[in-house]
């Protein structure tokens, strides 16, 4: 949940359990179990929407115990998580969009890929240090396709500032080495 941990259900939704209270943050955003390894789960923490009060989070965690235990495994200063996304090929290849820190520039903001199942992450888009990434979506026919959507935001004190030119789609076709803006038949405002 949004801001109340993470729960599992072994009964078909009948009853849950919560797998995660004495994780590093409550608020979390997204969720995501290994097609391959369903004992393989990645969680990202920090809500994922942009409202006013939006609270933060502390990285990405992984199990391989089906949520018995869990490890932080990077993107400690990212704050809010957007989306996960494992490679169908690859369970080691990981996409990680973070839209960073609400209320400050920097942060571990951007795409970010693992190869090694979350040693080591490399940041393979970065707009600037407003504009984070917030979804993505592998094309379904080749997953070295893959689309980015950005968001230019920030959190002041009694104001929040959603939108800007940086924000918009972008594409790569070659598993995250180069990214093209795309323009044709999308919106040209903020």
């Amino acid at each position: 949940s949004a801001f109340g941990g993470l729960w599992k259900t072994i009964n078909r939704g009948t009853t849950f359990t919560p797998i995660f209270d004495d994780g590093g943050s409550f608020t979390l955003c997204c969720v995501v179990v290994d097609p391959k390894n369903s004992d393989v789960v990645w969680l990202g923490t920090g809500e994922n929407k942009s409202q006013r009060s939006a609270h933060f989070g502390d990285g990405l965690y992984k199990s391989t115990d089906a949520g018995k235990t869990w490890r932080r495994v990077g993107l400690e200063k990212s704050e809010h998580i957007g989306q996960i996304l494992i490679d169908p090929r690859n369970s080691n290849v990981v996409w990680v969009a973070s839209q960073g820190p609400l209320f400050s520039a920097g942060g571990e903001r951007g795409l970010y890929k693992t190869t090694d199942g979350g040693t080591k992450w490399d940041r393979v888009l970065h707009i600037s240090d407003d504009t984070g990434i917030s979804d993505i979506v592998f094309d379904p026919r080749n997953a070295d396709v893959v689309y980015a959507g950005s968001y230019q935001r920030r959190r002041h004190v009694g104001q929040m500032i959603g939108g800007g030119p940086e924000g918009g789609i972008w594409k790569t076709t070659d598993g995250g080495k180069k990214w093209t803006k795309l323009s044709k038949g999308l919106p040209k405002d903020d």
